[in-house]
Formats: structure tokens, C-alpha cells, sequence
């Protein structure tokens, strides 16, 4: 199998959740960010922007609010935002009532989501390489109402995902991912592929928590997150209040 330093360093991502007490200077931040915008995005529309959460008191009611101490305790944590404000900045009237009708459709809030996203791995990706750890988190949602009241957010900006950069303080070890049976397809959705891949998966992951004194397995472990993780129907209202009526 072909291998180089860009390969290796994807196919040993961990997600770190400790980080010692050493500041990321603004210059490293910048070079991420570059890295990061230069991908790609919904038709170059660019919609996307990082929010650095600066004040510590509010990093502590955000890991309140959503029990990640990561966040707290990161040394620069940013919130990931969609943001279709930008587009509308600089047009006439008569453009700006087109394009506002537009991004209240779906297709926006899912094509801003893409974009955020692509550029949030990427920088997840460009953070690792200089030797840094990040962590990515759908989870800090739940404190959207710290966002919209601390964080002068304009209408058709939205917040989607965490993310905490800091040089690591731990190794927590590479978790085995499904085979690529199981995750890549040619011609149609193969139901058999899935279930054995995910099978073989299940043995793997029990053997990955069995080191780590856990008697479960990939699907018991899903299971046991969907049942205890409670759906949260304020967001799915939220895109609605921002603009983004899903029309």
C-alpha cells in the first residue's frame, strides 16, 4: 500500500482531550487558518467563519453547560459557524432580496454545513502537522443560547461544531475504524457488505475495549450512546430562528 507523511498522519488521528498549560501563538493560529480557507467550499460563496472564544468564563458555562472539560481547559477553542451574512454584505437591494430568499432553503443550510465542515478538517489536519491536538465536537450545540447571547451572532449565522487546538497532554491511541468494505461501494448500497463488515468491526472493537477494561463492543456501544444521549428539539428549531427556514 503507497504511504507518505501526509498519509500517515491521517491514518493516525486521535482525538485529544488534554492539553498541557502551553499558549498557541497567533501566528501558528493564522497558519492553520490559511491552510484551512483554502479549500473547498459551496460555489466559492465561502461560508464559513471561526469564532475564538477568548473569555474564560464563558469557556467554563460552555463546559458546564455540555460537561466537556476540553473545552475549558483548551488553549484556543473556536466555534465552527455557517455563515450566509457575508454574502449579503455589499449588494443592492434587489440582489440582497434574492439571495436572502435563497438561503432560507435546505440546500444552503446543508451546502454551508459541507463547507464548514471541509474547512474544519482541514484544519483539524494542518493543527496536527505542526505537532498540535484538536479535538472537534458536534456537542457544544447544546450551549447554541451561550453563543447567540455572548457572541453578537447576525442573523444567518449559525454555529455547528466545537473545536479545541493545544499541544497534547495525552495519547490516548488510534481507534480501529470500520473496514472499507463496509464504508465504500461501486455501483450500489450493498446491505451484506455492511453487515459483515460491521461484524468484523464488532470483534475489533471488543478486543479495543477489552484493553481498556470495557466489556462491549461497536454496536452494543452505539446502542448504550443512542439511549443515554437525549434528542434535543430546541435544535432543530434553532436554523429556523437564524434565517434558515428549510424551505
Amino acid at each position: 500500500m503507497e504511504n507518505n507523511q501526509v498519509l500517515e498522519q491521517l491514518q493516525n488521528h486521535q482525538s485529544i482531550r488534554a492539553f498541557q498549560d502551553k499558549p498557541v501563538s497567533d501566528e501558528t493560529m493564522d497558519t492553520i487558518f490559511k491552510a484551512a480557507f483554502a479549500g473547498p467550499n459551496m460555489q466559492n460563496y465561502q461560508p464559513v467563519t471561526f469564532i475564538e472564544v477568548t473569555d474564560q468564563a464563558l469557556k467554563q458555562k460552555i463546559t458546564d453547560t455540555v460537561h466537556m472539560g476540553y473545552i475549558a481547559s483548551a488553549p484556543r477553542f473556536y466555534v465552527a459557524c455557517v455563515d450566509w451574512n457575508r454574502d449579503l454584505i455589499g449588494q443592492p437591494e434587489e440582489a440582497k432580496e434574492i439571495i436572502e430568499d435563497r438561503i432560507q432553503h435546505y440546500q444552503f443550510l446543508e451546502g454551508g454545513i459541507v463547507s464548514t465542515a471541509i474547512t474544519l478538517c482541514r484544519a483539524q489536519v494542518a493543527a496536527e502537522s505542526l505537532g498540535l491536538g484538536t479535538v472537534t465536537m458536534a456537542g457544544v450545540m447544546g450551549a447554541f443560547e451561550l453563543y447567540e447571547a455572548e457572541l453578537d451572532l447576525p442573523k444567518y449565522v449559525k454555529p455547528i461544531m466545537g473545536f479545541s487546538v493545544g499541544y497534547p497532554d495525552q495519547n490516548p491511541g488510534v481507534k480501529p475504524k470500520l473496514p472499507l468494505s463496509g464504508s465504500v461501494m461501486a455501483g450500489k448500497y450493498d446491505e451484506k457488505k455492511v453487515e459483515a463488515a460491521v461484524k468484523e468491526y464488532d470483534q475489533t472493537m471488543a478486543d479495543y475495549y477489552g484493553e481498556r477494561d470495557m466489556d462491549t463492543n461497536w454496536t452494543k456501544h452505539n446502542a448504550k450512546l443512542f439511549k443515554m444521549i437525549p434528542a434535543d428539539p430546541r435544535l432543530s428549531k434553532y436554523p429556523m430562528s437564524k434565517g434558515l427556514n428549510l424551505k
